[in-house]
């Protein structure tokens, strides 16, 4: 206990001396450092953001189809490429050499069988060949001996339709119900039914060999059987066919001119089998099988060697097949890194990132306006837009699109318009560094950034209309696509270079007409995202407002329109009022148009600044008449708080009508924390005449500010002074008004009012001689008529 009082009385001491401690260590005991912290991590989250949307862990693929290298590309690494021509044609030849799948339908066979066998039992009925009946004689005419199958010892007598007749029924004689006949034939058929029986194959070779097929039976997909086309063309498999038939003549039916029969019903089934065909082709099942070995085929692949392959020849536009080479060494490139390797980069993107928060927080904070660092709000919309724009960037940056000018061309007319020109030409050129390097692009990309985003902002200026933005982006896209022929023809002369020995160039330099064609076509390229992009933000301004709480010159034109319902309302309650902010409005914009600021804006809010006295207006002197003051009946105090009054009412009036938060700023700060001073002075008039009546506080009597905090609400401030305080001059000659302007600005000055606006003196001087001239044109002399009474 003692201890800690010691050391408490050792600081007392020190702090008595009065010896100023460093400002950051001042800084830091004053700060608020749960905001602090909460800010520090807004810029940590966007630091992040971008390490990881933009993948700084791995370099970026930095080529583009039709671009032109100055030099041969040499593998850096060992890789592997999947040669897709050999691995085609070996793919195929695996497809052609699968079996086709082929359906085996017994049925047909039975069918033919069924068909033969009414037909000899038509013939066997016939009695004799003089009794045969025409239907019997054409079945008869069916069986009949092929020429090369009747020897030259078969007498012709015995070639006659009665000798067929007469060989058939003695061969059937013991078989009159062709039992044993169905039997012979069903194990003739025997092997058909099993590996089935075609005319022609159905599928052609690319589709399968032709050799040898697999068949399975109808309804039974699963039971496969491997079948050679010799054992199931109905050509080749006929002779097989007609041999079993014999064997079985032979031994079923032993009567002479078995085989002679046989022949004859060999031939009938013969040739009518290709209608009774029983394999069809399953083309389904054989595609699938095709491309099941194709898949399973391995890839063919090619080798590059480090250092030792060509990738991409110098002076050739990159085509699809180079691109495909860079990407495959890019990645064996990625895959080869180390952790280590991977680390590096994302520190040095860090790096990176940390030294441009330095360089623009510096100026921020220094030279520009320190809230945008302060305010929680501001800094996490500025952090946003920056974020965004570069990771929208490298997205857009892709072969297929190459538009990483579009949200660039966005991000600075919307910081132009939202922070300024001098602040956006600033973030727009951390921008444009930080995407370059992301991107791993080189000097030229930059450049072009460069120009598209310089020329947008400094082109920019007021927006008064709707097509001010599309000029812009026009005479922005010409003067990029000026740059960017420009940088491509410096940079082109200087492709070729010659070794040291001077005797091979080490570059190659590309022909004109390819390079020309290249370098126009980027150009426009550029030129129409720039165009495109300037344009869409015309419909994005209503939402930049809103979100940023800012407006351009094409919103406050609407919002000045006389037809706004608070104008014509406080036109119609209180017209000395509207009078008084048409006048203030006339002066007060000339006065902030001298010292470069926002006249427009300065106009459009002096038109509301006085819109709370609408509840109250007869208590305000300029809609008094016939010389009735409601004020002679109240306190100073409560005449006071009746005059205050109207700035919270007007803000509360505004805030219910959705007016802009510039307009707003007006509404409370044209005021300030002035004193009212008429009503103060007859409070300690009555003090002093009263003892009894306490002394008079003057912050009783102080508007509730806030103090002008921009020069446009200064201008106010002195323009509504100076008009209101013209109007008890009377003969206003021009001394008389330099007067009253000069007393009102130095007493304002002497108040504080301008402490935190950063009005200079120049710019005050300046302001008093624009209210001095403007107030002497409307109080200017005329000339009586005669006649004329004087006033």
């Amino acid at each position: 206990m003692s201890g800690s009082n010691k050391q408490r009385n050792r600081q007392e001491r020190i702090n008595s001396l009065g010896i100023q401690k460093p400002r950051l260590v001042q800084w830091w005991q004053e700060s608020d450092k749960a905001d602090f912290m909460i800010r520090m991590g807004l810029a940590v989250i966007a630091a992040i953001t971008l390490l990881a949307a933009c993948q700084t862990w791995r370099p970026q693929f930095a080529y583009r189809k039709q671009d032109i290298l100055s030099h041969n590309l040499i593998s850096r690494v060992t890789f592997e490429v999947k040669n897709d021509e050999q691995t085609k044609a070996l793919q195929d030849r695996k497809a052609r050499e699968q079996l086709a799948f082929y359906s085996n339908r017994s049925k047909p066979l039975y069918d033919l069988q069924a068909a033969l066998r009414e037909r000899l039992f038509l013939i066997l009925a016939v009695p004799s060949f003089e009794e045969i009946k025409p239907e019997e004689q054409e079945a008869l005419a069916e069986f009949k001996l092929r020429e090369d199958a009747i020897s030259d010892q078969v007498p012709s007598s015995d070639r006659t339709p009665s000798k067929r007749l007469l060989e058939i029924k003695q061969v059937f004689e013991s078989d009159p119900k062709l039992e044993s006949f169905k039997r012979a034939l069903e194990i003739a058929f025997q092997p058909n039914y099993r590996l089935g029986l075609i005319q022609n194959l159905e599928h052609s070779t690319e589709q399968g060999s032709t050799a040898m097929i697999r068949v399975y039976q109808d309804g039974n997909p699963e039971d496969i059987e491997f079948v050679e086309m010799q054992n199931a063309r109905i050509a080749e498999a006929a002779p097989g066919l007609e041999k079993r038939i014999k064997e079985e003549f032979r031994t079923k039916f032993p009567s002479e001119g078995n085989q002679e029969v046989a022949m004859m019903i060999c031939d009938w089934l013969v040739e009518r089998l290709p209608e009774y065909q029983t394999l069809s082709y399953d083309e389904d099942r054989s595609l699938k099988a095709s491309e099941t070995a194709a898949a399973a085929v391995k890839p063919v692949m090619t080798t590059y060697r480090t250092g030792v392959d060509t990738l991409a020849e110098a002076g050739q536009p990159l085509g699809d097949e180079q691109l495909v080479l860079l990407r495959k060494e890019w990645s064996a490139l990625i895959e080869q890194m180390s952790w280590t390797d991977r680390a590096a980069r994302v520190v040095a993107y860090a790096g990176m990132i940390i030294a441009l928060y330095l360089l623009c927080g510096s100026y921020i904070f220094f030279v520009d306006d320190r809230s945008l660092l302060q305010d929680r709000g501001k800094l996490a919309k500025l952090l946003a837009i920056i974020v965004c724009t570069v990771v929208l960037g490298h997205f857009a940056s892709a072969d297929q699109w190459r538009g990483e000018l579009v949200p660039l061309v966005l991000a600075s007319i919307l910081t132009s318009v939202v922070y300024g020109r001098e602040l956006a030409l600033l973030l727009m050129a951390a921008t444009s560094v930080s995407m370059t390097l992301l991107l791993g692009e080189g000097l030229p990309q930059l450049v072009m950034m460069a120009a598209a985003f310089t020329s947008c902002t400094l082109l920019l200026g007021r927006i008064r209309t709707r097509t001010h933005l599309f000029y812009v982006g026009a005479t922005s896209a010409v003067l990029t696509i000026l740059t960017v022929v420009g940088v491509g023809i410096v940079t082109g002369m200087t492709l070729s270079d010659v070794d040291s020995a001077g005797l091979t160039p080490q570059f190659q330099v590309p022909r004109f007409d390819t390079v020309v064609l290249t370098l126009f076509r980027d150009a426009f390229w550029s030129g129409f995202c720039i165009v495109v992009s300037a344009t869409a933000m015309t419909g994005l301004l209503p939402l930049v407002e809103k979100v940023f709480g800012v407006q351009t010159d094409l919103s406050l034109l609407e919002l000045g329109d006389a037809s706004h319902p608070l104008l014509r309302r406080i036109d119609q309650r209180a017209p000395g009022t509207y009078n008084h902010s048409i006048n203030v409005a006339s002066i007060a914009e000339a006065a902030a148009d001298a010292i470069g600021a926002n006249g427009l804006l300065v106009r459009v809010g002096a038109y509301f600044h006085d819109i709370g006295k609408m509840f109250k207006p007869e208590y305000f002197v300029e809609n008094q008449s016939e010389g009735v003051n409601q004020h002679d009946s109240l306190q100073p105090a409560m005449s006071t708080l009746v005059i205050i009054a109207h700035v919270k009412d007007g803000a509360d009036l505004a805030r219910s009508h959705h007016l802009p938060e510039p307009i707003i700023d007006f509404i409370l700060q044209h005021h300030g924390t002035t004193l009212v001073e008429y009503f103060y002075k007859e409070a300690s008039r009555r003090s002093e005449d009263n003892p009894d009546i306490e002394t008079v506080n003057d912050q009783d009597f102080r508007y509730p500010g806030p103090k002008p905090q921009t020069l446009e609400a200064a201008v106010m401030m002195l323009a509504d002074a100076v008009e209101s305080a013209s109007r008890t001059l009377i003969d206003p000659t021009p001394a008389r008004i330099q007067g009253l302007v000069d007393a009102i600005a130095e007493k304002k000055m002497t108040d504080g009012q301008f402490d935190e606006c950063g009005l200079t003196f120049q710019q005050l001087a300046t302001i008093r001689h624009s209210l001095l001239k403007s107030l002497t044109a409307i109080y200017h002399a005329r000339v009586k008529y005669p006649g004329q009474q004087t006033a």
